[in-house]
């Protein structure tokens, strides 16, 4: 396995990037990595298996944690090179990922580091053999048994990989549709994406904020069964939309991801500060411009976690008599966080227009306040006198 880390690198500390990789293309390559040799020299390091768990996306996230001692090596150019053939049920045949990864310069030292990898499954028994090769041709091995399967609390989740399906994080290795529409009534929907840590003490978004918001905002714009999405990302601390689209769909992710990205919390400009009740204004600016909207929206969400604003929105400050329309708040509250809580800005906001707030602490409470919005939004549709 010498001299091939030179195509990539990673940090270590973090996930590893697990790339499917063609079957075809290279399964009798790879038989050997799997086939253990009586004379090839170990690798210290010990791995611990993930069974799959379901994430926002509706998706089981499989993979396994890696502790390797660092005295091992000394100096640079250092590398790994890891293996996964993970076989489906049913016969089918396996999948391959593989992770490249440069270690840093190492001194001599006694740290052990930590990394991650991991891969999508849909429902099934699994088994995943996994190798990891460094620059020195030794080797750690590990196998285990995986199963995938719906818990207590999740049977309205509708997932979006099939049974006896492996991927990986970047969806390689998904059919190019994997949900099959259920017959809810399709329903005109506007989404408030709230851009904020989960923490309300912090200021600035983390890796994870990040993929909560990106996750919740494509599983649900991708799972209704909508006529037409109308997004606005917002942030009550810069008093500002981040991003707004009519005619939202996937394809625009990555615009959103971006907007996300040049989002910096930490500096709030003069003038916001200098407007103590901005917050308060735009979200009674968010809400009317849905009530006067000349294509208004079945059902509105405010999407994401709890606001650290606890203020009320003026009686005057929203035409209440013109909220006909279904508002809810889907507020992210992990369990760390399920003690009591005073009602946040969006809280008091739903409430002048009769909303509903729904906590989610998990992706079954996500799928559940899903069905409660398909079935509000089709009440409201076809009580409509435009319909």
């Amino acid at each position: 396995m010498r001299g091939v880390l030179t195509a990539g690198f990673l940090v270590v500390r973090g996930m590893l990037a697990q790339t499917l990789v063609e079957p075809a293309r290279v399964a009798p390559a790879l038989a050997a990595v799997f086939t253990v040799n009586p004379v090839e020299e170990q690798l210290r390091c010990e791995v611990t298996p993930a069974q799959p768990a379901l994430d926002f996306r509706f998706r089981f996230q499989a993979g396994y944690t890696i502790n390797v001692p660092m005295e091992q090596y000394l100096g640079p150019k250092h590398g790994w090179m890891i293996y996964t053939r993970v076989t489906p049920p049913d016969g089918k045949p396996p999948a391959y990922l593989i992770s490249r990864v440069r270690l840093p310069d190492v001194p001599p030292t006694k740290v052990k580091i930590d990394t991650f990898g991991g891969f999508l499954v849909g429902p099934g028994r699994y088994h995943v053999e996994w190798a990891l090769y460094d620059d020195r041709d030794r080797v750690c091995r590990k196998d285990w048994n995986i199963e995938a399967k719906l818990k207590h609390g999740e049977h309205n989740v509708k997932l979006e990989i099939p049974p006896a399906t492996v991927a990986d994080f970047g969806g390689r290795g998904l059919p190019q549709q994997t949900r099959a529409r259920d017959d809810a009534t399709p329903f005109r929907l506007t989404i408030l994406l709230h851009a904020a840590p989960i923490s309300p003490h912090r200021t600035q978004l983390r890796f994870n904020d990040r993929i909560l918001l990106m996750s919740t905002l494509a599983s649900l714009a991708g799972s209704v069964p909508a006529l037409s999405v109308r997004l606005a990302v917002f942030n009550l601390d810069k008093q500002q939309i981040l991003f707004n689209q009519e005619d939202f769909t996937l394809a625009s992710l990555g615009r959103v991801a971006q907007a996300l990205n040049d989002m910096e919390l930490g500096a709030i400009d003069y003038h916001t500060l200098q407007n103590p009740t901005g917050h308060v204004d735009l979200l009674s600016d968010l809400i009317n411009r849905e009530l006067a909207s000349p294509k208004p929206s079945d059902a509105v969400v405010f999407l994401g976690p709890a606001s650290r604003y606890l203020d009320k929105i003026p009686p005057a400050a929203v035409d209440t008599a013109a909220a006909r329309l279904r508002f809810f708040y889907f507020q992210y509250r992990p369990l760390r966080m399920r003690g009591p809580m005073l009602p946040d800005s969006i809280t008091h906001a739903i409430e002048r227009v009769k909303g509903r707030l729904i906590h989610i602490a998990s992706p079954g409470d996500f799928a559940n306040a899903i069905v409660q919005l398909e079935r509000a939004a089709a009440t409201s549709r076809s009580s409509s006198p435009n319909e």
